[in-house]
């Protein structure tokens, strides 16, 4: 290591060697430093710090790693990289701190040969300019085999712009040899503050912080947020002459920076050039890479820069201005990155330089319509359509020779992809043998080997075993999916497949536990703990310690409930009245019996999928007159929202970082007023999903270790129900924030239908309908390179838990008006045109059952028994129509919801015929209709 390197124009003052600025022509508010250690670190080594009121900068001066990155008004002080206080396994002498690069560089006459600068300390330089500016130099040629030879490297770290809001990184290569250098990759790591420390929830959500990434060459960019979605972001921006191509991320075994399950999702790596590691990384993937991959050659003497910037962003609307600010191009998308057929995109894209043009992908056939729609807001509008499903990319020139590259995903319609999974589940994933005890369960489905998932026949990689019993979110999951779309839409055939999965596997396996009198405990046996061919351990509580599972039973449970008790004409096992008491029941074994080991009392004092049923199924236990039942789940309920709602972060599960009580917090805190929680809750949901244009993280649920691993998971559509009735019960349409968070929630839902396949997965025909439990973005060399599950091109082959999401599309539905701010008008999940003082909207939201006029004080329509297929709604609200579509055949009675009808007296046509007169407060009113026949026109009009 260097010796101590003390700057020009230094006084001593209290222990600090510092810049007299007079002497160096810098302004008090921008002063660099060298300092002993720093005031958030117990450091020995010394460091060069940039300070401003906006920017906390700290360069080792033994490494040239920046191990402080922070904003003095933060009130956090969150340092958003990692240095060897916060991270001492990283103190290694082949470091990867922020300020570290990677380069592969061939020489004309030879090989090529990897270089990093953390193993060119013996040709390190840390100093300061006469602008106060700090420099780290590399020049000569260091005696490591692996340190840097052949080309001087500098990088120089600068404040500028207004008040010095702005930190610059510039990166300086020039040849010194006397022949041509090729530089196959020229890249750096991102070792960013992002190591999940479990035990310490606090510290996660307010002082890690998790990654967004763009990479699409000139208009990339990345993001940080703490967790807990609290402003400021920092934001990384390229400038002119420097774009990024290709993305690493160190894997589990490689090395000391490889990923380590559940903490450390691996050192991250960006690449402005990549012609070496990109096929490298990629070759035995299907896709590789998605952009071209270059390097750079520099002949004798000739040098090349290199510059980034980073800045804060207040908030979402702020890290759009930056963008553009800076440079880059600023895209929105309608409804979302993922786009169903019987649907246009509508792009909106801005850029300083000015959009010269949008291209749709021409190789492999592909068709994309590209329609210009003209200019609004300072916003470019274009009207995509594709024709060819999977992902579609999307080109945006602009500026002088610039590009930013998008990617699309194309997908069947919302309803077709609904109807083919919940089919396939049914004629598939059913276990009909009947000498295992997984007898009726539903069970996992593998696309690749197109076959059931079962304990005596599965892939033996990883100890999969416990994948494999029907249990689970894995096997659980289907049958609320299943039910949930037999509420709207029934199917005789899939509600006896219900009925069966409830007869053989919950009722005669799972939940056979008896106490001392013989009496069912309705605990839900762990599949685990077992054997298929014997009855479950009755008696033995450490085989029902996952309480995360009984929701899953209560919902299927609660859900053929209102099967029953809304379509008297469907066969069911049970009374609607009996599939109530077996919710109750199992919703009572739940907080009677909590969790015993692995995680203690969690049904009390942790969030699990699918809660926020609770006070629905406490409104029905009342309706049917059962208020002794109703009282005691309301007391369990309130008991558990006192625990959680008292922590400063109730967000912790089994995973380190997680989403997934992101659901039950935000139910609780609404029921029980808590507006500061339910605040909490949404800023936590937003920070972990992407809003960069690349399909699989625009609205993306990015739990556990980071952007690189689980994308598309089930969080992706249960946190879109919650943003969504965020939205509806809290946020003002005027919030600046409002769109922002429309566009996270709806691209949310759209996302997780990306997971069905319909011939974009598997071409197989006997995989059409199959699902994806998530798609992994960081695909790695090989199918199967993580080691534990088979994967179809980044696809997980095995269906897992995807079902649990597609629940909660089904709870996401809705065609959503807005008046957005950069296009207008809009309808998300439908289209929308205005007639004659009037909107007609037709719905493609999947469900087609919810309608919400954001734009006319968020008023609201919700069927029930029936679906729409078409509205038409004067402007004053005062008319409307609602085309009805019978989801039955025969007499039906449907019931519609109206939220925010405006005060007055209504007269109700079916038909041309009057049946009812109605008077509306303003406020939530249920209109019943009875025996009705086939499709109806309603109308309801203002007296006049």
């Amino acid at each position: 290591m260097n010796k101590l390197l003390k700057p020009p124009l230094a006084v001593a003052v209290a222990g600090l060697v510092l810049l007299n600025p007079a002497a160096t022509g810098v302004a008090a508010s921008n002063q660099k430093i060298l300092e002993t250690g720093d005031n958030n670190t117990s450091l020995a080594s010394h460091q060069y710090a940039l300070k401003s009121d906006y920017f906390k900068i700290n360069i080792d001066e033994n490494t040239g790693g920046v191990f402080q990155l922070s904003n003095p008004s933060d009130s956090y002080g969150t340092n958003y990289v990692m240095n060897p206080d916060n991270r001492p396994q990283f103190n290694i002498n082949d470091s990867r701190w922020v300020g570290d690069m990677v380069f592969n560089v061939k020489k004309a006459s030879g090989s090529a040969t990897s270089i990093t600068t953390s193993l060119s300390d013996d040709s390190r330089k840390v100093s300061t300019t006469d602008d106060g500016d700090v420099r780290v130099s590399y020049n000569g040629n260091s005696g490591n085999v692996n340190g840097i030879k052949g080309f001087a490297l500098t990088e120089t770290y600068s404040l500028a712009g207004s008040n010095s809001n702005q930190f610059n990184w510039t990166i300086n290569i020039k040849n010194t040899s006397a022949e041509p250098l090729e530089f196959q990759d020229i890249g750096f790591p991102l070792l960013m503050n992002s190591w999940w420390d479990g035990g310490n929830q606090t510290g996660i959500y307010e002082q890690n912080v998790a990654r967004h990434s763009f990479v699409a060459e000139d208009g990339s960019y990345i993001y940080w947020q703490r967790p807990n979605g609290v402003g400021p972001y920092l934001v990384m921006i390229p400038q002119n002459g420097t774009s990024l191509e290709f993305k690493d991320k160190a894997r589990t075994g490689e090395g000391p920076f490889g990923e380590k399950d559940p903490s450390w999702e691996g050192v991250v790596e960006y690449y402005i050039h990549s012609n070496n590691v990109a096929p490298a990384r990629t070759s035995q993937n299907k896709a590789g890479a998605y952009l071209p991959s270059t390097s750079l050659t520099l002949p004798a003497g000739k040098e090349k820069t290199y510059r980034f910037q980073f800045r804060w962003a207040k908030n979402y609307s702020d890290l759009r201005n930056i963008l553009y600010d800076a440079g880059i191009v600023d895209t929105v998308s309608y409804p979302g990155m993922v786009i169903p057929n019987d649907q246009k995109a509508t792009l909106a894209v801005r850029a300083k330089g000015g959009i010269n043009r949008v291209v749709g992908e021409r190789e492999q056939g592909k068709k994309i319509k590209v329609k210009r729609k003209g200019k609004r807001n300072g916003y470019q509008i274009y009207e995509l359509t594709f024709t060819t499903p999977g992902v579609n990319y999307i080109t945006v020139d602009y500026g002088k020779g610039k590009k930013s590259v998008l990617q699309y995903y194309s997908t069947k319609p919302i309803e077709k992809l609904i109807e083919a999974n919940t089919q396939f589940i049914v004629n598939n994933q059913q276990s009909r043998n009947t000498d295992r005890g997984y007898e009726g369960a539903f069970l996992q489905w593998d696309m690749s080997q197109k076959r059931q998932v079962t304990r005596q026949d599965y892939p033996k990689i990883s100890n999969l075993n416990w994948m494999t019993g029907g249990s689970d979110d894995l096997g659980l999951s289907p049958a609320v999916f299943l039910s949930e779309k037999n509420v709207e839409e029934p199917d005789q055939k899939q509600i006896d497949s219900l009925d069966y999965y409830l007869k053989h596997f919950i009722w005669s396996y799972l939940q056979t536990q008896t106490d001392a009198s013989g009496n069912r405990t309705y605990r839900v046996y762990h599949w685990y703990d077992g054997t298929d061919g014997s009855a479950p351990r009755t008696n033995d509580g450490l085989a029902t310690w996952r309480v995360m599972n009984y929701p899953h039973v209560w919902n299927t449970y609660y859900n053929m409930y209102r099967i029953a008790e809304k379509y008297p004409q469907i066969k069911t096992e049970l009374s609607a009245d009996q599939y109530l008491m077996k919710a109750y029941n199992t919703m009572e074994a739940y907080f009677l019996h909590p969790n015993v080991g692995t995680l203690d009392d969690a049904s009390r004092k942790m969030g699990s999928m699918g809660e926020m049923t609770m006070p629905d199924i406490v409104s029905a236990l009342k309706k049917e007159g059962h208020t002794a039942q109703a009282d005691e789940i309301e007391a369990h309920i309130r008991a558990k929202a006192m625990s959680m709602l008292s922590r400063q972060y109730p967000f912790s599960s089994e995973m380190s970082i997680d989403t997934t009580a992101f659901e039950t917090v935000y139910t609780l805190a609404k029921k029980y007023g808590d507006d500061t929680m339910a605040d909490k809750v949404t800023k936590a949901s937003l920070s972990a999903r992407g809003m960069q244009p690349l399909w699989y993280f625009y609205g993306s649920d990015n739990r556990h270790m980071g952007e690189s691993w689980w994308n598309l998971g089930y969080e992706t559509q249960l946190g879109a129900w919650q943003q969504q009735d965020y939205l509806y019960n809290y946020v003002s349409t005027n919030d600046k924030e409002f769109d922002e968070i429309m566009r996270s929630t709806y691209g949310a839902y759209l996302a997780g239908w990306a997971n069905i396949n319909v011939g974009q997965i598997s071409s197989d025909p006997a995989n059409y309908g199959a699902a994806s439990w998530i798609y992994q973005s960081e695909k790695g060399a090989g199918e199967g390179a993580w080691g534990f599950m088979p994967m179809l091109n980044g696809w997980w082959a095995f269906s897992g838990e995807s079902a649990l999401g597609f629940w909660g599309g089904l709870k996401t539905a809705s065609v959503d008006v807005v008046n957005d701010r950069i296009i207008g008008l809009y309808a998300y999940g439908g289209n929308v045109r205005v007639g004659k003082g009037v909107y007609v909207i037709t719905p493609k939201d999947g469900v087609r059952t919810r309608l919400v006029l954001y734009n006319k004080n968020k008023f609201a329509v919700e069927l029930d028994k029936a679906k729409y297929t078409k509205t038409v709604i004067s402007k004053n609200l005062k008319d409307i129509r609602i085309d009805l579509e019978d989801v039955m055949g025969g007499k039906y009675s449907p019931e519609i919801t109206l939220r925010n009808l405006p005060v007055g007296k209504y007269d109700v046509f079916a038909g041309n015929r009057k049946v009812k007169e109605i008077t509306a407060n303003g406020q939530k009113m249920t209109l019943s209709l009875k025996k009705l026949s086939g499709d109806t026109v309603i109308e309801i009009k203002a007296v006049r």
